[in-house]
């Protein structure tokens, strides 16, 4: 378990949120556990009940949209929604919430039969491969990449593996939430991909009475938005916020 995901755990807005809950509990006849009540209640209310996960979420979803159909030499797949621990205890694959990257993967798989594929990251790569082979796809086609441990990582080791032409037209399949983050590491990789966004959350009326749903999308907007900053600010990318080239 790497330090940076310890340090999330303990960060993450719904754990805080449930840290000062119990707080208030625990001080219960203290001043200091008073505030800690109100605190929670406010807190709850403004990131579950309020849309604010939705005003988070919405611009990193809607940042790069499906691209029209063309050629297509080459499709990366991002790992991330496999559960590791759970597949080790059934013995057989499972993804989370984040699966349909590996649907749409699959599904651009069958629709450009000719394209080279790869799936990159170390976390669930035998999930991920027991799950694209399991499916029918020829093991000839496709490769995997199961040393990075970050996406910027992938972005350098993939770009090592496939050698792209300069001219080659590879898509680029992950969360539409991590999309941004993800093509800026590309990017700095001097590779430009084209982005294809799979497993939506919000619809176009971009929020849901669901308390644990909202506070759910505010974990990963928060994520996002703190990783941009953070590959920023350590140099791994060259934008904040990247987005669409416009020609």
């Amino acid at each position: 378990m790497s330090l940076n995901y310890l340090i999330w755990t303990f960060v993450k807005p719904s754990h805080l949120i449930l840290l000062v809950a119990i707080l208030g509990v625990v001080l219960w006849r203290k001043p200091l556990g008073r505030w800690c009540r109100g605190a929670a209640v406010i807190l709850i209310i403004a990131f579950g009940l309020v849309p604010t996960a939705a005003w988070l979420m919405r611009p990193l979803e809607t940042r790069f949209p499906i691209p029209p159909e063309g050629r297509v030499d080459g499709i990366v797949v991002l790992a991330g929604s496999e559960i590791v621990k759970l597949s080790e205890v059934y013995g057989q694959p499972q993804v989370g919430s984040m699966g349909d990257r590996l649907l749409t993967f699959l599904t651009l798989a069958a629709r450009y039969p000719d394209a080279r594929l790869v799936y990159s990251g170390e976390t669930g790569a035998r999930i991920g491969r027991d799950v694209i082979l399991g499916a029918g796809v020829d093991p000839d086609r496709v490769r995997f990449e199961d040393n990075s441990t970050d996406t910027c990582e992938s972005a350098r080791a993939t770009r090592e593996l496939v050698q792209p032409a300069p001219d080659e037209r590879w898509l680029l399949v992950t969360s539409s939430f991590h999309l941004p983050r993800a093509m800026g590491c590309f990017r700095a990789a001097n590779w430009e991909v084209v982005p294809y966004p799979a497993d939506f959350r919000r619809g176009p009326s971009a929020f849901a009475w669901e308390l644990v749903g909202n506070l759910q999308d505010l974990d990963l907007a928060a994520h996002e938005w703190l990783g941009l900053v953070y590959y920023r600010l350590r140099g791994y990318t060259h934008e904040l916020f990247p987005g669409p080239h416009r020609l």
